[in-house]
């Protein structure tokens, strides 16, 4: 990793640690003699040609409007992206300096949390393109639900053939599944796909706690835009909230309403008062979303997420499925 760095900056290394909680990419701290720099490898999966040109995209919309963003640096190639001789990916961008909140959240917090993602969520509305989806899955319930259906080798069912001879054969790996969890699923899952999203807006698309920086009491920047596509504000409301507004493995209601009410005193114009009002549904589809790709990863033998210890994925699952 050092030498990746100094594909980057010249200055000494004094040290380098993992850094953050991401599920996808893997992110450290590179303390210099300069600075303190974030670096950044990228899962091989990502389209980097389609980050690159959301980069442009917002990058130019969060300056125009001064908001602060991680700023890509480019390498001694003059490119964003550095390719190890593995063929892995890395980028590189300064250390932003804020503070990282952890739930729950005081009310003044709360207010300043809901304002801030006003903020980017106006600020993304004014790009000049339209944004390439690096995940055009990420938040389509029906290609999560397609995907349990493959692993738990019901799909052949569906199309009205034998499940032995459907593509579900060997997906599903020696992990056994959770009968009262798999029978919640099919109780509610038409309920949720029937729910009708305009899903036209440019979204952050990853806006958690962890990728919100605060200073003096207000939000400062966010992190990660590598999510940023066409979707549903709604949905990316609701995922802010599912962060920011859960307390002892439950939903804080009023935790919840203090978030929107500083997003509405913010940016009243983003969300007519039909969509507020949808907004708990929306919360509660988001919740049994998380449930069903937490999962499905629990009992399929290739994982979206990371098995941060054995038992998590599934912990996770009953976590989210609790909630609704």
């Amino acid at each position: 990793m050092r030498e990746i760095c100094r594909e980057f900056i010249q200055s000494d290394i004094l040290g380098i640690v993992p850094f953050g909680d991401g599920h996808i990419n893997d992110t450290y701290r590179a303390t210099t003699s300069d600075g303190v720099y974030v670096l950044q490898h990228v899962r091989k999966a990502i389209d980097i040609e389609k980050l690159e040109h959301n980069y442009k995209l917002y990058a130019g919309a969060c300056e125009a409007a001064g908001l602060y963003f991680p700023t890509w640096m480019k390498n001694r190639a003059g490119a964003y992206f550095f390719a190890d001789p593995s063929g892995e990916h890395w980028r590189m961008y300064p250390w932003i300096e804020g503070e990282v909140l952890e739930a729950p959240l005081s009310e003044e917090a709360l207010i300043a949390c809901g304002r801030g993602l006003a903020r980017i969520h106006a600020t993304l509305q004014t790009i000049s393109e339209k944004p390439q989806a690096t995940y055009p899955m990420l938040h389509d319930l029906s290609y999560y639900y397609d995907r349990y259906l493959r692993v738990i080798g019901d799909v052949g069912e569906r199309l009205g053939v034998a499940g032995k001879d459907s593509d579900a054969a060997g997906q599903r790996c020696e992990t056994p599944g959770d009968v009262a969890l798999e029978a919640l699923i099919q109780e509610r899952i038409t309920e949720f796909l029937e729910l009708k999203l305009d899903k036209t807006k440019v979204i952050h698309g990853d806006p958690k706690l962890a990728n919100i920086l605060f200073q003096d009491g207000r939000v400062m920047a966010f992190l990660d835009f590598d999510t940023v596509m066409q979707g549903s504000l709604l949905e990316d409301v609701a995922d802010c909230i599912r962060s920011c507004c859960l307390q002892d493995g439950k939903l804080d209601q009023a935790a919840a309403r203090t978030l929107i009410q500083g997003y509405v005193t913010e940016a009243p114009e983003l969300l007519s008062d039909a969509e507020r009002k949808l907004l708990p549904t929306v919360v509660q589809k988001l919740f049994f979303e998380l449930g069903l790709r937490y999962y499905t990863d629990a009992i399929a033998k290739e994982k979206s997420f990371k098995e941060k210890y054995p038992g998590y994925l599934l912990e996770k699952a009953r976590k989210y499925f609790a909630m609704l």
